[in-house]
This record gives structure tokens, C-alpha cells and sequence, in this order.
């Protein structure tokens, strides 16, 4: 407001006391004005016809329509004496007005003043030359805001604000609960959330809780630009979050995210935050759980969508379910599965990190930027719209690495495949390949491979065949045991040094002179066997 504006109010509201038989002295105590001003302002209303002679009182002629001025405008003493800096701005009055319509700010016109106006020019008096002249910049001209109309079921506009600092009975923190409203364009029926947060499930799911109660999907939905939905906000075109995108996909409308600072492009919803806090003022400050305020809150909305609207004079609810429920969109038969998107650098073996696990993408790509979404089964990465790898979400505690056969370094593939196990034991014989298969088939991890490691190290100290006759006897008696087959080898490997420590035993020579030739036992055997037949003993 200016001060000429405001002198015309004071003065309309001192004339008007005095219409209505108000004294100077009543004047003065309610108005804090002086007394010198409103008797002033008395003779010039006596001169208008305002009151009559007397002062107060209704006069013959009535007061002009608000706002106009009821008084002419006293003209500015300064006015005939004008300074040199103010006949120099003036000799450039033309171009000073080309760059207010042109939107320049005040102080960059000043800056780019021709170099021998800007010589003898302060700031300040270039100010009150703007000021003295009228000539105040956009502002003062108005901007013309067309107005907002959406057909039935078009448009969903939502807005956040701030609800109230409250201590959540649950964890005794301080906390802010942030409302989450949203308005249909054409019904101007008026939905309400209440949230802790404002990421991207939250949003989204607040968004699909809103489709529900309404039983459909408008064909888009208007917004401002927060982070979980405009990754960059663009006067032009924004860079959608693409978990965002998918949700419309899903649901079959798209995002409309208004320029920075353009609220007013909105409309409809941003007078809502502070009505919503209105509602809860019956609570006195009480909370109890942010599902039992948010119910208190939207019976009061529910009750606000009965009543006639401000703006349109007709009742958001009725105009709701004649009009524009049926224009909405069918909601899909499956609820959209909710993802998490995010991004990172591939790391110097192959890895990329994602919600505390380390999924592998290849070592070739590393230093690059790869997009990773990920639902709650599993996990996709892209680089450059380019798929690279699909895994299933890991969950286990334990598991810290996700990675391919293909993406695993040799020594890694080794730890996790049997098959390496029983395709080195078949190098040293059959029988070393089964009994590795049977240690590996008892299923106890690390225990079994240090056995099967144990076994197939031996052939450092023996023999392929003699490991093998080893694993075959340790089989014979049903034993997965390392023990067992180091003991088998080295029973061997002593019998064998036993062998090789005794004397050979030498033939026996031609016989002695009492002995008889084993021949001739040879031929007496046919005869025992004969009589013993017959029944002889």
C-alpha cells in the first residue's frame, strides 16, 4: 500500500465520523490522529458538501464510491522544482519505460544507464524519480492470471504444507506432520493425508490411497516440484524421478509439474493448508496417533465437501458424484508393486552399491554411472537405457555380495561350484571322484571342502593310483573320513618299506639224501581221494 493510499483511507474514515456525528475529540481517541488534520479535513468536507456548516453530521452531497478519492489530490510542491538529476532521467524517460515493459529490475535499468546519466545519478535519486513519475515497474501494472478451469475428471492437484510440530506418542520424539492435500479441478472436492515424510513411497502411496477413495484415476495430476517427483525442476520440460513415471504408467495419467515459482499456475489447492489447520483447531492441540488425526481430519473434510464452495456456490460433493466421478479413468485390477530408484558409481571390482548390498555389473564399466530400480523382489540396473543386469533383491543379513556366475573371479567361482571339486578328484582316479562326491553330498559347507581339499593336496606326496586305492578302501568301509585315507596310504607306504627291508628267501637246492620228491606225493594223491570215495576212511 502507499502513502497516498493510505491518506486517502485515513481521510475517508475521518469524514465518515464526522457524517455520523462523531466529535473532533471522539475522532482523535479512537483514530490516534490529530486534531489539526481532522479539522482541516472538517472545512474541506463542509466545502464538498459533505456535512453541513455545522461540522458534523450528514451533508447534501454523498461520499464518491470506494476507493476513489474523496478529496482532489493536493499537487506535489516538488513538483515545479525539479533537480538536474531529475531533468536528466527525464530526458531518457522512454527508454527507462521500454525496460520496465522489457521486466527489468529497477537496479539493473540503473546499471545500463548511459555512462553520462550514470556519472552525475545516484541510486537513491534514481529511485524517487521512479517513484515521483509513476513509474513502478510490472508490479504496478498487475499481471493478468487467467483463470483455471478443468473439465470432469482432467485434473488431481496436490500440494503439501505443514500441519503441526507434535511428540509422537510412539517413539516420544519431536516431530512435524506434514498434510498432504489434494483437490479435483472441477468438483473442487477437497482429500486430506497426513505423513511423516515426504519421499517417494510416501507420496506414492499417498497418491494411490487417494485413487481408492476416489474410486478412479483423473487423467493428470497437477504439482509443484518436490524431489520425489521432479528430479529437476525446468521452466520448459522437468526431469521426472522414473519410479514416479512408472507409478503414472501404471496408472494411466501423467505428471503436470508447474515452472519454479509459478504457484499461482496451480490454483485451487494453495489456500488449503492453512484451512486444514483451521479444522484441527477444535483439537485444542491434542494428538494421538497420526491414523486417529488424520480420521478426525477428513470426517471435518467430508463435512467441508457438503457445504456450498466459496468460489463456484455449489456443493463439492454432489458435483462430485453427478458430474465427475464417472469421467474418471478405472482404477487398474493390480496394485502397482512400489520401487526404489536410485543411482551410483560403479566401483574398481565390478560392483555397484544399493540399499547396503553390493550387486556386480562387470569391472569394465567401472567409474561409470549406472541407474539402479529396484522393487521388493528384485533388483534391475541400467546404464544409459541399457539393460545390464537383473537380480533378485537379497534380504539376507548375511549377504553383503550379489554377483553372477559370469561377473565371479576364478578363485570365486571355485568357492560356490561343486562341480570344480569332483572334475579335479576324477584327474586322480574314479574312485577319488566318488568319494568326493559322497563328502559333498553330507551338505556341511566348509567342513566337507577342507576334507575334499585335504585329499585332493595329497598327490603333492603320492601317487594318482595309490590316492585312488586309498579312496577305494575308505569307500569299502562306507568312510567319508581324510583321516581314513591318509591312514590307508600310509599302511601301504609301510608294508611297502616292509617288503623292501627282508630278505629274499632262497629256493631250495636238490634235495637231501633222506627227503623224498614232491613228485612222488603228486602221484599217490589220485589213489587217497579214490579210496576214500569207496568208503574208506
Amino acid at each position: 500500500m502507499t502513502l497516498t493510499t493510505r491518506r486517502r483511507l485515513m481521510d475517508r474514515k475521518i469524514v465518515e465520523l464526522l457524517m455520523n456525528g462523531a466529535s473532533v475529540m471522539d475522532i482523535v481517541a479512537s483514530l490516534k490522529v490529530g486534531k489539526g488534520r481532522i479539522k482541516k479535513l472538517r472545512e474541506k468536507a463542509k466545502a464538498c458538501g459533505y456535512v453541513p456548516p455545522e461540522g458534523r453530521g450528514a451533508g447534501p452531497a454523498a461520499l464518491p464510491a470506494y476507493p476513489a478519492a474523496i478529496f482532489p489530490d493536493e499537487a506535489d510542491r516538488r513538483a515545479g522544482r525539479q533537480s538536474a538529476e531529475h531533468q536528466k532521467l527525464e530526458s531518457i524517460r522512454s527508454w527507462i519505460e521500454g525496460r520496465i515493459q522489457a521486466e527489468w529490475d529497477p537496479i539493473t535499468i540503473y546499471e545500463e544507464l548511459p555512462k553520462e546519466v550514470l556519472a552525475e545519478v545516484s541510486r537513491s535519486s534514481f529511485y524517487r524519480y521512479l517513484a515521483r513519475s509513476g513509474i513502478t515497474g510490472v508490479e504496478g501494472e498487475g499481471r493478468v492470471i487467467p483463470e483455471i478451469a478443468h473439465d470432469p475428471g482432467e485434473a488431481l492437484i496436490l500440494d503439501w504444507g505443514k500441519m503441526c510440530h507434535v511428540v509422537d506418542p510412539e517413539s516420544g520424539r519431536k516431530r512435524i506432520a506434514w498434510a498432504f492435500i489434494g483437490v479435483m479441478g472441477y468438483s473442487r472436492l477437497r482429500l486430506v493425508r497426513l505423513v511423516w515424510r515426504m519421499d517417494v513411497e510416501t507420496t506414492l502411496r499417498a497418491v494411490e490411497s487417494m485413487f481408492r477413495e476416489l474410486g478412479g484415476v483423473p487423467r493428470k495430476i497437477t504439482i509443484d516440484n518436490p524431489k520425489c517427483i521432479a528430479l529437476n525442476a525446468s521452466l520448459y520440460e522437468p526431469l521426472l524421478n522414473p519410479v514416479a513415471e512408472r507409478f503414472a504408467g501404471h496408472y494411466g495419467f501423467f505428471w503436470e509439474c508447474l515452472p519454479p515459482r509459478e504457484p499461482q499456475m496451480k490454483g485451487h489447492v494453495e489456500k488449503q493448508v492453512p484451512y486444514m489447520r483451521r479444522l484441527r483447531q477444535a483439537r485444542d492441540g491434542a494428538w494421538e496417533s497420526i491414523e486417529a488425526e488424520e480420521a478426525y481430519l477428513r470426517g471435518k473434510v467430508g463435512l467441508a465437501n457438503d457445504k456450498p464452495h466459496g468460489t463456484t456456490r455449489r456443493r463439492p460433493a454432489e458435483v462430485w458424484a453427478a458430474e465427475e466421478k464417472t469421467a474418471m479413468k478405472r482404477l487398474p485390477a493390480l496394485e502397482y508393486a512400489m520401487e526404489q530408484y536410485s543411482e551410483g558409481l560403479v566401483r574398481r571390482d565390478g560392483y555397484v552399491r544399493f540399499d547396503n548390498r553390493y550387486y556386480a555389473v562387470g569391472a569394465g564399466l567401472t567409474g561409470k554411472l549406472v541407474t539402479i530400480i529396484a522393487d521388493s523382489k528384485q533388483v534391475t540396473i541400467y546404464r544409459e537405457s541399457q539393460l545390464l543386469e537383473v537380480y533378485e533383491r537379497s534380504r539376507d543379513p548375511r549377504q553383503m555380495k550379489v554377483a553372477k556366475q559370469h561377473h565371479l573371479k576364478p578363485w570365486e567361482q571355485n568357492l560356490g561350484d561343486s562341480g570344480f571339486y569332483v572334475e579335479r578328484a576324477g584327474r586322480l582316479g574314479p574312485n577319488v571322484s566318488k568319494w568326493v562326491e559322497e563328502v559333498l553330498k553330507q551338505g556341511q559347507g566348509f567342513v566337507d571342502t577342507r576334507k575334499v581339499w585335504g585329499v585332493l593336496s595329497l598327490d603333492k606326496k603320492h601317487k594318482a593310483a595309490e590316492i585312488d586305492q586309498a579312496c577305494g578302501l575308505a569307500l569299502a568301509l562306507g568312510s567319508t573320513s581324510y583321516r581314513v585315507v591318509v591312514r590307508f596310504l600310509e599302511n601301504a607306504k609301510f608294508a611297502a618299506a616292509q617288503s623292501a627291508a627282508l630278505p629274499a628267501i632262497p629256493a631250495p637246492g636238490g634235495g637231501h639224501k633222506y627227503a623224498r620228491s614232491m613228485a612222488e606225493y603228486k602221484d599217490l594223491l589220485p589213489g587217497i581221494w579214490q579210496h576214500k570215495e569207496e568208503g574208506h576212511a
